[in-house]
């Protein structure tokens, strides 16, 4: 399941790379702001309906189905000769990330026992985000040695590999009773807390995404990816133990540490115009951002996949997925707008702060109702 993911992930984000140049040859680069909103909005829509799907037709089908979204994807963007044409296809692909990622974190959440669920779950988070941090390199490396057809291929090849993965799995979802979709699909109320949690750390996450190239050509890097490339390699590492922090210490504890390390990421990038040493700041702030989402996502969906049953184990963790893409989304045009009409990035940066420590707030309240027994 891991090598699928990291093959799904790879499929996903192969292509990103060369999506701005793509719009830009069909004359539309006042568009390019939608190209990560278009995809984002697709998968949250598609998020409600893949955690009934998970919970009724099944773990592996879910994985299946989502990554079939790439493999068409990547056959139809050579084809996208007009502006409606390509972000059909983008919203399109974005319904993959709707349906698989609720399925691999289902499927590892019934195989795995809760005392090593945070663990199994850093584990598979490493291999998804080693499969995006290839995916981003290994795109641009591919168009200017074959070509971008060859490029778009290649991802529909890698998702094809996956989906031959994802059939040798065996199902693990529970036989029950079976019921036709319904609003109530959508919430899992009893996974509230990290749900909201997750919405929170995601909303500076989606700001960060935004703004942060700009912010790092104005710290005077020319690699625009210098922050976020660092920010990936440390989540990369810190999932390989801190999984198994959430499983010993408590998933609460688990995301008041990792919303704290984005806390005081977010505050060193308010000290750069007031610190000699700037660039320290900058490159301390995203190891401890990587940090931070290293610790929050693995302890937040292993305290989802706690608090459900395996028969709506897909409706928490699509819950879950929910939280993850409205806080980005909120972050991503919030960020935007602001930057637009203010020029601050401080302003940027201290509001994201505020949801950070929120955040804290939240988990530190949630780990002693629990220690209470409530």
């Amino acid at each position: 399941m891991c090598a699928g993911a990291l093959l799904f992930f790879l499929s996903f984000n192969l292509m990103l790379s060369e999506l701005p140049d793509a719009l830009r040859r069909l004359g539309a680069p006042e568009l390019l702001g939608w190209i990560i909103p278009s995809f984002a909005l697709s998968a949250l829509a598609a998020r409600p309906l893949s955690g009934w799907l998970t919970d009724r037709l099944g773990r592996k089908w879910a994985m299946i189905g989502g990554t079939v979204f790439c493999v068409v994807a990547g056959v139809l963007y050579p084809l996208a000769g007009t502006v409606f044409f390509f972000f059909l296809v983008r919203v399109l692909h974005g319904f993959s990330t709707g349906f698989a990622p609720t399925g691999f974190s289902a499927f590892t959440t019934d195989v795995i026992p809760a005392q090593s669920r945070g663990e199994a779950l850093g584990w598979q988070g490493l291999f998804s985000n080693l499969g995006t941090a290839l995916g981003y390199s290994a795109g641009s490396w591919m168009v200017l040695q074959w070509g971008s057809r060859n490029m778009y291929l290649s991802s529909s090849v890698m998702a094809v590999l996956a989906v031959l993965l994802f059939l040798t799995l065996p199902e693990t979802r529970p036989k029950q009773v079976h019921h036709p979709f319904s609003l109530r699909d959508v919430f899992y109320p009893a996974a509230w807390q990290p749900a909201l949690i997750m919405c929170l750390v995601c909303i500076p996450l989606g700001a960060l995404l935004t703004v942060m190239p700009d912010f790092t050509t104005s710290m005077g890097f020319s690699n625009k990816g210098l922050y976020l490339g660092f920010y990936v390699a440390c989540s990369l590492l810190v999932r390989i133990f801190s999984g198994r922090l959430s499983d010993r210490l408590g998933r609460p504890l688990g995301t008041a540490i990792g919303s704290l390390c984005q806390l005081l990421s977010l505050l060193c990038l308010l000290l750069p115009s007031k610190v000699p040493d700037m660039q320290f700041a900058f490159f301390l702030s995203a190891v401890l951002y990587g940090i931070g989402q290293g610790f929050n996502a693995p302890a937040l969906f292993a305290w989802a996949g706690d608090l459900s049953t395996s028969q709506n184990r897909g409706r928490a963790l699509a819950m879950l997925f929910i939280a993850l893409e409205t806080g980005i989304i909120i972050g991503g045009l919030g960020g935007g707008y602001l930057l637009a009409a203010t020029g601050s990035f401080a302003l940027i940066f201290g509001l994201g702060a505020v949801f950070a420590a929120l955040a804290f707030v939240l988990s530190i309240a949630a780990g002693k109702s629990i220690k209470k027994g409530h």
